[in-house]
């Protein structure tokens, strides 16, 4: 039996919940256990089979994160210009991410830690604080994805709307300790011009939170950060779980 997760039972949802009402986001510190933040901390440190994401041509790509690593510097140095042009052009990212959700239920998850992340954010419990912070009694589901962010990596400005699905809202849950906003990462949320009108630091054991559609970016991860930035990531949604 996988032992669970915990949130925390001490948690007052009330500041958070008229904060997202009043601004369309909010933030939740101290959502897990203490023991439980720490085992899904060195879950995700552990972790080793991480597939790279990024656009080019338009198009979603992934890549064996441990091949890349491999790559010759000859070989990569074309490879990251093209994801430069990308980004220049518009909408893209670069990270390493394990799609937690899909693996999860189709029983592949094999790091007790990650199985037991991936049963906590199906569950219940957290679909109600969910609905709670959100004031959305039709949340159905949450989906996710365990993700890592290393220097160079990033996400441009955005707004998470997508056919075909019905996304309540965004949540991350920060799971990289001793982290501060020089070292990136920072999920910045976008007024209309596109100036930043909140930057929300990666605190450890923090849950953040957005209305969907809402713009969005995740500053570029500096090249002197002490670590990666790992967190999981999904979106509250309000239809039906997709068919396996």
């Amino acid at each position: 039996m996988v032992q669970p997760l915990q949130l925390n039972g001490a948690l007052d949802a009330a500041p958070a919940a008229a904060r997202y009402a009043e601004a369309g986001y909010a933030v939740v510190d101290g959502v897990l256990t203490k023991p439980s933040a720490r085992r899904l901390r060195d879950a995700a440190e552990g972790f080793g089979d991480w597939t790279l994401v990024t656009v080019l041509d338009g198009q979603h790509r992934e890549f064996v994160g441990a091949d890349m690593e491999r790559l010759d510097p000859s070989r990569r140095v074309p490879f990251d210009a093209m994801v430069a042009r990308e980004a220049q052009a518009g909408f893209c990212y670069l990270y390493e991410r394990l799609n937690l959700y899909e693996i999860s239920r189709r029983g592949m998850v094999t790091d007790p830690a990650l199985k037991a992340a991936a049963e906590l954010i199906a569950s219940e419990t957290f679909l109600d604080l969910g609905r709670a912070l959100t004031g959305d009694a039709g949340i159905t589901f949450a989906d996710c994805q365990l993700t890592r962010y290393r220097p160079g990596h990033f996400l441009t400005a955005h707004d998470d709307s997508a056919e075909a699905v019905d996304r309540s809202a965004a949540f991350v849950l920060n799971l990289t300790e001793d982290w501060c906003a020089d070292f990136g990462g920072v999920l910045q949320l976008l007024d209309e011009t596109g100036d930043v009108r909140a930057g929300l630091t990666p605190r450890f054991n923090r849950l953040a939170l957005f209305r969907v559609p809402q713009s969005h970016a995740v500053s570029v991860v500096a090249p002197y950060a002490p670590r990666p930035r790992f967190a999981i990531t999904g979106w509250f949604r309000r239809d039906a779980p997709p068919e396996l």
